[in-house]
């Protein structure tokens, strides 16, 4: 694949993507908002995210000038380690502060590329949605569960700072379920989750909804079940 080679991976994806087969776009979907994964999955793991199988993973890596599935994750740890290589090797004779200013570096770059990959993943259109969305209403709830939490957590602490009245709700308690089923026309949920989505964060998409409320979905794939609940969904890259 020496001309392909020269591309990237997800610059071949998108190419090609309108003339791939429906398992062949869930396949490409999850690898561009995914690239970091990619790499560490096997083909049975990948075919799995996309509804698919092995032999179909295989096949589509060939589809794209791969001589089979290895390379294609090759391929996408490179693109995802961009510019990592950016300092010679250590050798022994270095001191700590050498080897300590070389993993800042790298900790900074994958901190950059993950914000690049998240710009461009939104639209200004959809982050306006989401902005007019909050500044218009009375209230949110703020849902997230597990490593999501984090982040609910600290939007409700920005939301109550900026005057907009903001719950986290972290779990699927009773007292939280009163919560969502008080929301309605007017009000704001604010639904996070990361990879698989969980079943409370979902359920609460969908019952406020069908109340009416405005619906802002925050997650890191296109596949993800609570991409599609959103009245307004916007992506993060999970690191």
């Amino acid at each position: 694949m020496d001309e392909g080679q020269a591309r990237r991976l997800s610059d071949l994806l998108r190419e090609g993507f309108d003339s791939f087969s429906r398992s062949q776009k869930a396949i490409a979907r999850f690898i561009i908002d995914h690239l970091e994964e990619v790499g560490y999955l096997s083909a049975e793991e990948l075919g799995e995210k996309g509804n698919t199988s092995s032999s179909t993973v295989v096949r589509f890596a060939q589809s794209l000038g791969f001589a089979g599935y290895p390379e294609l994750q090759k391929a996408a740890r490179d693109e995802y380690r961009l510019g990592a290589t950016a300092r010679p090797a250590m050798h022994e004779d270095q001191m700590g502060f050498s080897i300590e200013e070389d993993l800042l570096t790298r900790s900074l770059r994958t901190d950059v590329l993950s914000l690049e990959e998240t710009i461009s993943k939104n639209t200004m259109e959809r982050f306006n949605r989401a902005v007019n969305a909050l500044s218009r209403t009375g209230q949110v709830l703020a849902v997230g569960l597990h490593e999501a939490s984090v982040v609910v957590e600290h939007a409700a602490y920005v939301l109550e700072l900026l005057g907009i009245p903001c719950v986290a709700v972290t779990d699927g308690s009773e007292s939280n379920v009163a919560r969502l089923t008080r929301m309605g026309e007017g009000d704001v949920l604010l639904a996070v989750g990361f990879r698989k989505a969980h079943s409370v964060t979902v359920l609460f998409c969908e019952k406020a909804k069908s109340q009416g409320a405005e619906v802002l979905v925050i997650t890191d794939n296109s596949l993800s079940e609570l991409a599609e609940q959103g009245t307004v969904t916007l992506y993060a890259d999970i690191d």
